[in-house]
């Protein structure tokens, strides 16, 4: 992809994202709260890209996937008031959707284009078809490292806050209660990944975060989350039992 090809796109984004400003509060809270993520997962894309040593154009089509992996949740939060998917419908469905809809990526190479909604679908698969193989494969890869990366730095980044106030967004409803699910805790022992069906509360959406570990696809994710301490403090944030020690010491492993 040609960089005043994804210069284009960019700036279609703002104007898209501009339709869904609201003069509610908490409304307009939640687009710019997306809106930002957006960014921060591009500048993500951009750095394992490089580090990967990718072609400019393999760089630039990268970030077109970072550009445009959420753009579901615009829409989703007008029709649901949401963000979970689970509540409503899968974001990366909706987004789909809305790049077929709006013919943003028309003029494109048909094969970019194409990759483009691939991954923008797959990105928040739980797994991904056993089929999926070359470039398709990789840029569904870098997407999801660069989006896990950011939500991790903004989950501690929150937690790390002494004076935070409630983040409805950030804390997806859930309640802030002791304990956590035994299946959660053995399913990180196993070096499993847990499924948001069995998340009851905040310690649990720890645990889910925590297993994110074992779905990361490159050297430069697994450094950036060593070098910044997520595991460590994430696990600070739950009890002190046996089972999340154990845990620990399988994450850093």
């Amino acid at each position: 992809m040609r960089r005043d090809e994804f210069n284009n796109l960019k700036s279609w984004f703002y104007g898209y994202v501009k339709n869904f400003y609201s003069d509610n509060p908490e409304c307009q809270a939640a687009v710019i709260f997306k809106e930002k993520h957006t960014e921060r997962v591009c500048r993500n894309i951009l750095n394992i890209g490089e580090h990967l040593k990718l072609a400019e154009g393999d760089l630039n089509l990268a970030q077109a996937v970072a550009l445009f992996h959420d753009i579901g949740r615009f829409r989703q939060y007008k029709v649901y008031g949401t963000f979970n998917d689970r509540r409503s419908e899968s974001h990366s469905l909706i987004g789909v959707r809305e790049l077929e809809g709006t013919g943003v990526l028309e003029g494109l190479d048909p094969e970019e284009s194409n990759l483009i909604k691939l991954a923008v679908g797959y990105h928040s698969s739980f797994d991904l078809p056993e089929n999926l193989s070359g470039r398709l494969l990789l840029f569904t890869r870098l997407i999801r490292d660069a989006d896990k990366l950011d939500i991790l730095d903004t989950f501690t980044d929150y937690y790390s806050r002494t004076d935070r106030q409630p983040d409805t967004v950030l804390e997806s409803g859930l309640p802030d209660t002791p304990g956590y699910s035994r299946v959660l805790a053995q399913n990180l022992l196993r070096r499993e990944r847990c499924s948001y069906h069995e998340v009851k509360n905040f310690n649990d959406r720890k645990l889910l975060l925590l297993s994110w570990v074992y779905d990361i696809n490159f050297r430069y994710t697994l450094s950036e989350i060593r070098k910044k301490g997520y595991i460590e403090k994430i696990i600070g944030w739950l009890p002190d039992t046996e089972d999340i020690r154990a845990i620990k010491s399988c994450l850093l492993e």
